[in-house]
């Protein structure tokens, strides 16, 4: 029986509905994912993960947008890495999301390919 390996990142998508395929080719490289509809989900996920966990968020949730989450991950105080998936990139949004402490701003619809560039993954 092979070991199984250990799970490099954690990847918390706050999105309003899963993307189909984008799960299981992340667990296939290694990457658990967990989905969040909305900014209570994403907290309660969040609680217990580690500081190698990445939140990737829509623009808009059920509860609140994308800055709401940022500030309630700030409050947490764990340095999680973030980025945006959002329909246009805007200098605006650009921005605002540094401003906020966003690292980068994924064009939807959101891909595997652009998530491993992101986190240098093969």
């Amino acid at each position: 029986m092979q070991a199984e390996e250990p799970v490099k990142t954690t990847i918390v998508l706050c999105a309003a509905r899963t993307v189909p395929g984008i799960e299981n080719e992340m667990e296939a490289r290694g990457m658990r994912v967990r989905w969040a509809p909305s900014i209570t989900a994403a907290t309660a996920l969040l609680d217990s993960a580690s500081n190698g966990t990445v939140v990737i968020t829509e623009l808009a949730l059920r509860d609140g947008n994308w800055r709401d989450l940022v500030e309630r991950l700030r409050c947490t105080g764990k340095p999680f890495r973030i980025a945006l998936v959002s329909p246009t990139r805007t200098s605006e949004l650009w921005w605002d999301a540094l401003e906020c402490g966003v690292e980068d701003i994924f064009l939807a619809p959101l891909s595997v390919s652009r998530i491993c560039e992101y986190l240098n993954v093969r």
